[in-house]
């Protein structure tokens, strides 16, 4: 009688010998993670933690201290169904995958791989194939005018006026947080209505402001002064402003406040940009524009922000007759006579 073949995955990981590594040699997760911005590095630091663990069978977690380069074919061709198996969703097994095969072009690089083919089939593993629902949403203008309006209304008056001008900012420019995080006031040139952006992978691009949005800008500036340092900064509760950089995650819980505020629908510091990119291509702009404004390596990258079918699909339901009649329902007397 024939065995049944096994359907469980399984990932070839290193030996213990393979995990040896001379301290001498140069780091690929550090060779690669230079190359990301904050945001990036902090996320694919914790892929690249995840990936060394996997490979090492649990022994190592230091992606600087795992050899790279003695990963094949054979250990990267059974991540993806592995890391499913166990409980990844498949967009976080990508962003794995992505990470996988960019610590393994730096090894390349370094020359740590001296057989080209075992680079090239070992990092040539595909992402898994995805369609999520989008997350998120988009905000209307009358709760981006409340979140505004609750800064406005803020006793301390240098407080309120931050977190306007900073929503405003965030909105009109499309930012991601870590974007307005970064933002100094060197990078305003207010007589152009124009922002120098610091994006993903450390590339800059040129954004501009709408004359409502500089206002907004210009009436911090007249309380923050125009002394070098964060374009927004830290406030105390007492109104002192200090020149010092805030945070992503202040941002977070800044807007999160607002949005307490002002009685809206909770919303993430994303959703924000989101409205903005669907705001801008509900207004007839062409999605290349729209994708150098949001700083989209991709045009497809900013259809997928895009909220307007959900829009049509909503309105295209209320179309349809429905064979329910309200009248036909039996109330709850009805029922138990």
């Amino acid at each position: 009688m024939a065995s049944k073949l096994s359907t469980k995955s399984k990932l070839n990981t290193l030996t213990p010998e393979e995990l040896t590594l001379d301290p001498a040699l140069p780091s690929p997760a550090e060779a690669y993670l230079n190359t990301l911005s904050v945001s990036g590095r902090r996320t694919q630091a914790t892929a690249l933690k995840n990936l060394a663990f996997l490979f090492s069978d649990g022994k190592l977690e230091d992606p600087n201290k795992f050899p790279w380069q003695r990963l094949r074919y054979e250990h990267s061709s059974g991540l993806a169904a592995y890391m499913v198996e166990i409980g990844y969703a498949k967009p976080t097994v990508n962003k794995h995958l992505v990470a996988l095969r960019r610590v393994l072009e730096e090894a390349y690089r370094l020359g740590l791989y001296t057989d080209h083919d075992l680079f090239y089939h070992a990092q040539g593993v595909k992402s898994l194939r995805t369609q999520t629902i989008p997350r998120g949403r988009s905000l209307k203008m009358e709760e981006l005018e409340a979140l505004v309006r609750s800064s406005l209304a803020d006793k301390n008056q240098a407080l309120g006026m931050r977190d306007a001008a900073l929503i405003n900012t965030l909105y009109a420019a499309a930012l991601r947080r870590q974007e307005i995080v970064d933002l100094n006031l060197a990078d305003l040139e207010l007589s152009e209505r124009k922002l120098r952006v610091l994006g993903k992978g450390n590339k800059k691009r040129l954004v501009y402001l709408s004359e409502d949005a500089v206002k907004a800008v210009e009436a911090w500036l007249l309380l923050r002064g125009r002394k070098l340092g964060p374009l927004f900064c830290r406030v105390s509760k007492g109104g002192k402003i200090v020149l010092r950089r805030l945070t992503p995650q202040a941002i977070y819980y800044i807007l999160h406040q607002r949005g307490l505020a002002a009685g809206i629908e909770a919303f993430s510091p994303h959703d924000l940009r989101r409205t903005s990119i669907t705001d801008l291509l509900s207004a007839d702009v062409d999605v290349l524009t729209v994708s150098a404004i949001a700083g989209h390596a991709s045009a497809d990258t900013t259809r997928r922000y895009d909220r307007r079918s959900e829009d049509t699909k909503r309105e295209a339901a209320q179309r349809l007759r429905s064979p329910f009649k309200p009248e036909q329902a039996i109330s709850d007397d009805e029922k138990t006579a």
